[in-house]
């Protein structure tokens, strides 16, 4: 049943790519329950960032999002912003963010941080962790892959109540570098985007996840980090590449006080 779930939930997707209701930029609206992993962070009440869920107590969210360390909830489960109330949401506070040593905020190296959960989730339908790219994990350019968020429709829009979806190529790295030319692309990085423009993360989307589907498995390959402006052409997303981070990440988890507890 699960599977059938999942491939009517794919139809679904393509389906809605063709109505591009305009949210993420060039998104449109997910189904409930489709990014099961997906975190509104919201920051003294309301949504800031986005962010992965990647176990029972540990999130995955961009370094630049955490610039107030303090009065972060998580909020799981959740469709619309307005439905915080649904019995499906599941809200917990954080109760420590671990910034990657080398994030730089003026190059954007590193973009990545883990929060953790003061109290561990309930696993649901709609509350379920995502698959982490492993170390050494490669994924073509021209691969479509898909961004999720709460985050502007478009570079002066508003931030939409329902979350939004969209599927966007991966780039070659040299081709970001080239259309990017105001960064130093690093391995760490990975960028995605049409060449024409007008599908993107925007603000609001930061910390949120570029997934990819991988043997059946949607696999978190990229963190949303920065862009030029959003959803212009020749200006594709940058995210953190989570493959890059991988040993880290399981460091982190180690290290600290983690599921055990």
């Amino acid at each position: 049943r699960r599977e059938a779930r999942k491939q009517a939930r794919l139809k679904h997707r393509k389906n809605a790519q063709t109505e591009s209701v305009p949210r993420v930029v060039g998104g449109a609206n997910a189904e409930k329950g489709a990014w099961p992993w997906m975190v509104s962070l919201h920051w003294r009440g309301r949504h800031a960032c986005g962010a992965s869920l990647i176990s029972r107590d540990w999130l995955l969210t961009a370094a630049h999002c955490n610039t107030h360390l303090q009065y972060w909830s998580a909020v799981l489960g959740l469709h619309a912003q307005s439905a915080m109330n649904s019995q499906e949401v599941q809200i917990r506070q954080v109760d420590r963010i671990i910034i990657n040593k080398k994030y730089d905020r003026r190059t954007k190296e590193a973009d990545i941080a883990m929060m953790h959960l003061q109290q561990p989730v309930n696993f649901t339908e709609w509350v379920v962790p995502v698959c982490l790219a492993a170390e050494g994990q490669h994924f073509p350019a021209g691969r479509r892959c898909f961004i999720a968020g709460w985050g502007r429709d478009a570079e002066a829009g508003s931030l939409p109540d329902v979350l939004q979806e969209a599927e966007v190529p991966l780039v070659d790295q040299e081709e970001c570098q080239r259309l990017l030319p105001e960064y130093t692309f690093t391995s760490s990085m990975l960028c995605a985007g049409y060449p024409e423009g007008g599908v993107d993360s925007c603000q609001g989307d930061s910390g949120g996840p570029l997934m990819c589907l991988e043997d059946a498995r949607w696999t978190l390959i990229g963190v949303t980090s920065f862009g030029v402006g959003c959803g212009r052409p020749e200006r594709p997303g940058a995210y953190a590449r989570v493959s890059a981070f991988a040993s880290w990440i399981a460091e982190t988890r180690r290290s600290s006080f983690s599921d055990l507890e």
